[in-house]
């Protein structure tokens, strides 16, 4: 198990932000300047946030296939400074982010989370600030051309905390009241998304600094953002990054699951090496559900060895044993059941169907310095771009 080496420190900040002032006179409203994190904008969503005026997906995610649009976002960025659209929050503050969204869809389940923008102090060496996923070589690559050009961090990590006493909860549950508010919109999935600014020296604030000193983060999202900008920070001189800080213990903080297909099912039968596989009654929870021609199986672990091994690690050292590590880049990730019957069923192929991650598993696992195969967590909702970024001049 990893020690904490040092404390986690966060501080107050002065963001960039849209001037909501100026956008009022150009009757825009804010959902149309904002945009999903860059890594789950599907190029059709791209093609629709790029006609939107002094939409954020031109600085998050630039159009081109080109290194110019690294430049064309700086341009647009001075652009933007310049004729005001975005302006600099003039007091360090910490700020209260705090979503209301309704799970699944059409359900009438409905959740709020909270989580709090701050400024975190670079872990490098990844000993308080932990990581679950593997970084891939692309995806650094382009957002360090990106940080390096702008000299602005687009959008911050997604951070957890323990906290089994809720404390770290009701402290920012707190500071949720009409007094600290300074935006409230409604976006394009039809969440909720209210803002709230808590000043430097704020009563409750030093509370949070302290609880958090004794805390480990975990990177919950933005493995690719975390390292790209502390690489840049160690080139600057610069000790701290943009995050947003989420409680473990908010009933908010869905962690939904990632299901799997593949374009063939020939695989079934060197499955059975490994598995039996068993009828299944069509509501049973189950570790996992192997789907092929319109009927569901339970997989069941031949070994004792794999009987307790953690699902989405069971299933991936198996396909990779079978068919080798590029048997990932033919798999289809999709959290509907459905969307993975469906490609399924189109390509004759056969699906995985995996039960979500549990918090206390994914705590575990990843104290013990693991990382998860890819695709195998995927944390509701995701934290919007554009509500603020973090100019390093």
């Amino acid at each position: 198990m990893k020690k904490i080496i040092e404390m986690i420190q966060i501080k107050e900040f002065q963001p960039l932000v849209y001037n909501l002032e100026k956008l009022s006179k150009l009757k825009i409203e804010f959902k149309d300047v904002v945009c999903p994190p860059y890594d789950v904008i599907s190029p059709q969503q791209h093609r629709v946030l790029l006609r939107k005026k002094y939409n954020f997906v031109n600085l998050e995610l630039p159009k081109g296939t080109t290194n110019k649009k690294y430049t064309y976002a700086k341009r647009l960025l001075s652009l933007w400074k310049k004729n005001k659209i975005v302006i600099k929050e003039e007091i360090p503050s910490v700020y209260l982010y705090q979503q209301k969204f309704e799970y699944p869809p059409n359900s009438g389940k409905f959740y709020t989370r909270y989580g709090i923008f701050c400024l975190v102090e670079a872990d490098a060496e990844y000993k308080k600030i932990l990581p679950h996923e593997q970084v891939k070589p692309k995806p650094i690559e382009e957002r360090t051309k990106l940080i390096n050009t702008l000299g602005v961090q687009t959008s911050p990590p997604f951070f957890i905390v323990e906290d089994d006493d809720k404390k770290f909860y009701e402290l920012l549950q707190n500071f949720a009241k009409p007094k600290y508010k300074i935006l409230e919109f409604v976006d394009e999935e039809k969440n909720e998304n209210v803002l709230f600014r808590i000043v430097k020296g704020e009563k409750g604030l030093k509370e949070i600094k302290n609880l958090l000193q004794k805390k480990l983060l975990f990177i919950a999202d933005g493995h690719h953002r975390y390292k790209v900008t502390v690489e840049y920070l160690k080139k600057i001189g610069g000790k701290y990054l943009m995050g947003y800080i989420c409680s473990f213990s908010d009933e908010g903080l869905l962690i939904l699951p990632t299901h799997r297909a593949l374009p063939q099912s020939h695989i079934y039968e060197e499955l059975k090496k490994y598995f039996e596989f068993g009828e299944w009654d069509g509501k049973s929870d189950v570790k996992l559900l192997f789907y092929k021609n319109g009927e569901f199986k339970i997989v069941i672990p031949k070994s004792k060895k794999f009987v307790k091994e953690q699902p989405y690690f069971l299933l991936d050292k198996i396909l990779c044993e079978l068919e080798g590590e590029q048997i990932r880049q033919q798999l289809f990730y999709h959290q509907e059941m459905k969307e993975v019957i469906n490609f399924a069923d189109k390509f004759n192929g056969c699906a995985f169907i995996l039960p979500p991650v549990r918090k206390d598993e994914f705590v575990n696992i990843v104290k013990k310095g693991m990382v998860f195969p890819p695709k195998s967590t995927y944390f509701y909702p995701k934290v919007i771009s554009g509500l603020m970024f973090y100019d390093f001049s």
